[in-house]
């Protein structure tokens, strides 16, 4: 009987010790990026969905230099905000796994960067 029971003890140990190890790996976090190759357009419609403006004035090597971007004096198109906002707009461009993404700081809002390819910003 003490034998039946040590067996049993001892398979239970090795079935749970084999659940614990096979824990998925984590899932990765956004990190700082930079665009590989400039893509002003694609950035360009990215912040103008995430904050609602119809014009972006961008550099043409934006995020290729800097995961952030500041735009001063963002006037909006809708009709609460008909007058030029006096705090700057900041944005971020991010990546997860090989996805881009650019953040807006202020409000955390996240766009997905289709037609954009990055890289980790080692800085």
């Amino acid at each position: 009987m003490k034998t039946y029971f040590l067996v049993i003890v001892v398979l239970s140990t090795f079935c749970l010790n084999g659940c614990i190890s096979q824990s998925p790996d984590p899932t990765p976090k956004l990190q700082h990026a930079l665009l590989v190759e400039p893509n002003k357009a694609a950035v360009s419609i990215a912040i103008k969905t995430l904050v609602h403006i119809q014009e972006a004035q961008l550099a043409s090597d934006v995020f290729t230099t800097s995961s952030t971007v500041t735009l001063n004096n963002v006037k909006g198109n809708n009709i609460i905000d008909t007058q030029s906002r006096n705090t700057a707009d900041q944005f971020e461009l991010m990546i997860k796994g090989t996805q881009c993404y650019i953040r807006h700081l202020d409000s955390k809002a996240t766009i997905e960067l289709k037609e954009a390819k990055c890289k980790i910003n080692e800085l």
